[in-house]
């Protein structure tokens, strides 16, 4: 089967660091999405991670240790309330730490009867 040629066109400094990336796992930047694409093709899906997880998950710890001291609310951006059980039902989706998964969820089911 002949090789497929597609141009693409990325930002300078993003090609730089994927190029740097791929060569320190031993590729060059063409193995890099060759791999990628098989793997995508193989498992059927695409999934990009998150680049906010780390800044969802510190959140979640702070709100998850404020909950279980009684606090319901915070001031958000703009001096508006927060629900803080809301806040947690929504960043439960955003984390990818299994263990603070559970802990949000276990502080969610004690402190909001009627989400247990």
């Amino acid at each position: 089967m002949g090789k497929v040629f597609k141009g693409f066109r990325f930002d300078p400094e993003l090609y730089a660091g994927f190029k740097r990336l791929a060569s320190s796992g031993g590729c060059t930047v063409t193995g890099a999405f060759e791999r990628f694409m098989s793997v995508c093709v193989e498992g059927g899906g695409l999934v990009f991670p998150e680049r906010m997880v780390v800044g969802f998950e510190a959140e979640a710890r702070v709100l998850v240790d404020w909950l279980q001291k009684g606090k319901r609310f915070y001031r958000g951006e703009g001096g508006e309330e927060v629900n803080i059980a809301g806040r947690l039902v929504w960043l439960l989706a955003k984390v990818r730490n299994v263990e603070l998964r559970s802990s949000i969820e276990d502080v969610l089911k004690r402190s909001v009867p009627e989400l247990g």
